[in-house]
């Protein structure tokens, strides 16, 4: 559906172009004088606005379409040879999704969205609601399963499975004297840091105060030998 639309878009937009060019010649060559009013005609003018805005939207989808890299599959090719092919609707991979999160507790995926990635290998984004502590656990458990789920039933390999978090049900309640004393020693050991690298700076600027008085004292001493 979308490459037919995009189709029609181009064609409309090489539609418009060819209107605002053959015009533009037409007055150019002298063949529409411009001294008959036709520029102050209120339904021209209006006609030229709507088919500018017209040609600036369609500019915009026809680049939205050829730079956007989430274009969302619709069916994916399993096999296919020189007599027929075979393909899967994206139905049938939200129903293997949906089987394989009901045996996850605590994890339900609320949409599922494929596209091809830059090896024009296939890449699947759940969007998923969580419940509970493990959230790592049981991501890792639904992956498994829908890895295993696609490769024996449809021979489907995804290059990527990614997953979105919309919705997070947890109930940890972070422990705040902890959290306390280790701020506490964060904030000890940053400054016995900071008194560490001053340390250097304060040593050579003593050595620079010594060596200066050092060779004033020489400077000094050497006057006075050439007085004598």
């Amino acid at each position: 559906m979308r490459k037919i639309t995009e189709k029609i878009a181009i064609v409309a937009q090489i539609c418009i172009t060819l209107i605002f060019v053959v015009t533009t010649l037409l007055y150019i060559t002298g063949v529409i004088p411009y001294n008959e009013g036709i520029i102050d005609n209120g339904v021209f003018v209006t006609l030229l606005i709507i088919l500018a805005i017209t040609y600036g939207l369609l500019s915009a989808y026809i680049i939205y379409v050829n730079f956007s890299e989430y274009e969302a599959l619709r069916q994916v090719l399993l096999f296919c040879d020189s007599e027929s092919s075979t393909r899967a609707n994206v139905k049938v991979v939200r129903n293997i999704v949906r089987s394989c999160d009901k045996k996850v507790n605590n994890i339900r995926v609320r949409r599922v969205k494929m596209r091809l990635d830059e090896k024009q290998g296939f890449v699947i984004t759940l969007k998923v609601d969580v419940a509970g502590n493990e959230l790592s656990v049981a991501i890792d458990k639904l992956r498994c399963l829908i890895a295993d789920s696609f490769k024996n039933t449809l021979n489907l390999t995804f290059n990527s499975i990614n997953f979105e978090i919309r919705r997070l049900k947890s109930r940890y309640t972070p422990n705040v004297e902890r959290a306390e004393k280790l701020a506490k020693t964060l904030s000890e050991q940053r400054e016995l840091s900071a008194d560490i690298y001053e340390q250097p700076f304060q040593d050579n600027c003593e050595e620079c105060e010594k060596s200066d008085g050092e060779s004033t004292e020489s400077e000094e001493n050497g006057t006075e030998t050439d007085e004598k």
